[in-house]
């Protein structure tokens, strides 16, 4: 053989192939010489030949159980082969094994993934669309293969093998969130609770205990928001929250250890960041899940006053736009169809309670407000909806604005957003100011008489001076005019 020219050799393998084919007994001593021979000719120095080999390996590899491991290992020789037109070949080789033969769908796919890491931007491409094909042929086994590459392995890891693993997974996660979402959209996770959904999502959560934040942003943000499973209303919305909180709750330990030492939120804020996401930009779980988590971890005094300025301004605004969702969920009449609601998860009777409790929120988030010193730091989009809600609670006559708040007011009344700021903070701040004063002295002072001047028509009368309407000439019980 090796004295034939290359011609030669190329024209006796073809007739081989040919004699092979037309044999009706496919055990034949012909057929499996045959196979013999392309794994050989898949260590020739000839890429022709070798792409002969990866071509036709596949007509035969199903009928010798004895030859499978030989030829299935020369697949994979051709994959690392020097010449790419030799490689591609081999990766196209790997499909042909995998269809013919559904039980090496899962090493192959393994062998797939590491095939990722090609230097050669079109080779990469060809092995992204065999790993697609791998899904289409079995999605369940593939994502597990995915899932094990993206999840650290519980024993430690040396160096090189850690950076050979990192490197995967931000590979595989890739693919995930580009080239095999619609598939896993349109197709293989397109049901709730089917095998590939469950394999997929379970071990993506899973992964989220485990990873990085950067990593982390990508699985919820790019992969697991994009899944029907994800789609409001949904339980399993609900079960990311609940992670993803939990992994809060413990970078916060972390972040704000036991003692009366100043902390940050440096770690804690990823994961409250992606919450915020789930709850209140997707809505995939009900807001008053993390509602309650700040209400329980973050707005104590002791806690914020052991903040950074920076994070006393972050725990406000989240607080209160967490709130405004939730808010808004529960006067919002549910007339829509199930398929479009968000209460899945939510306890009406814990939401109930999270309302009430507001107002009390609302006074220690204005105290901490008004000791915030820098003016670039202070939310005042939030302290404008903080004041507003308080206006609306006194305005609907249930509820008389505390002495404590008062306090707070009085000091907000006296601060500004800094010239050079964000211009939705200096129109928020003159909005804030507007709510608290009225037109002849400081609403603030009216207020030190609610004993015997209700605050729902002085709330009215502050609503209609920020847009600088005359009032309706209801008389007050009681009329505090600054002195001169």
């Amino acid at each position: 053989m090796a004295s034939k020219s290359l011609a030669e050799q190329e024209k006796d393998i073809r007739d081989n192939l040919r004699r092979a084919e037309r044999t009706p007994v496919r055990t034949s001593v012909l057929r499996k010489d045959t196979l013999r021979r392309l794994i050989d000719l898949a260590h020739s120095q000839h890429p022709s030949l070798k792409i002969i080999a990866a071509t036709n390996l596949k007509l035969f590899i199903k009928d010798f159980p004895d030859l499978e491991d030989e030829a299935i290992n020369a697949v994979y020789d051709l994959c690392e082969d020097p010449a790419s037109s030799v490689r591609i070949k081999g990766y196209a080789a790997i499909v042909d094994v995998s269809r013919e033969q559904q039980k090496w769908v899962k090493r192959n796919a393994d062998v797939l993934v590491q095939l990722l890491q090609s230097d050669e931007p079109e080779e990469v491409t060809v092995v992204k669309r065999a790993l697609t094909q791998h899904l289409d042929m079995d999605p369940a086994v593939t994502l597990g293969v995915l899932c094990d590459q993206i999840v650290p392995p519980d024993e430690p890891l040396d160096e090189e093998e850690q950076n050979i693993r990192d490197r995967l997974r931000s590979l595989v996660l890739a693919f995930l969130a580009g080239e095999a979402k619609r598939p896993l959209v349109e197709r293989h996770a397109s049901t709730p609770g089917t095998p590939a959904d469950e394999v997929l999502v379970s071990g993506l959560l899973k992964a989220v205990t485990k990873l990085s934040p950067n990593d982390t942003d990508v699985i919820v943000k790019d992969i697991l928001a994009s899944l029907p499973s994800f789609k409001p209303p949904s339980l399993r919305g609900k079960e990311l929250l609940d992670v993803l909180l939990a992994q809060a709750r413990a970078t916060l330990k972390t972040d704000l250890p036991s003692g009366g030492e100043t902390g940050s939120l440096r770690n804690t804020r990823y994961y409250l960041d992606l919450a915020s996401f789930v709850a209140v930009d997707r809505r995939m779980a009900h807001p008053s899940i993390l509602l309650r988590f700040y209400y329980t971890h973050l707005t104590p005094k002791l806690v914020l006053v052991r903040l950074h300025e920076g994070d006393r301004a972050y725990v406000i605004r989240r607080v209160v736009e967490t709130f405004a969702i939730v808010d808004e969920s529960t006067r919002a009449p549910p007339t829509g169809p199930a398929a479009e609601r968000t209460d899945v998860g939510a306890d009406t009777v814990d939401v109930a309670a999270l309302r009430k409790q507001f107002p009390e929120i609302s006074s220690v988030l204005l105290q901490v407000f008004a000791d915030i010193k820098s003016s670039k730091v202070r939310p005042w989009v939030a302290c404008q909806m903080l004041v507003q809600d308080i206006a609306r609670r006194a305005k609907d006559g249930r509820w008389q604005l505390p002495q404590h708040i008062v306090s707070s007011l009085r000091r907000i009344e006296s601060l500004s957003a800094p010239e050079d700021g964000p211009r939705e903070a200096s129109a928020a701040q003159e909005q804030v100011h507007s709510v608290i004063r009225v037109r002849n002295g400081p609403l603030l002072v009216i207020a030190a008489c609610v004993r015997r001047s209700p605050l729902a028509f002085l709330f009215d009368y502050c609503s209609h001076c920020s847009s600088r309407s005359s009032l309706r000439q209801v008389p007050p019980p009681r009329r505090v005019r600054r002195p001169p």
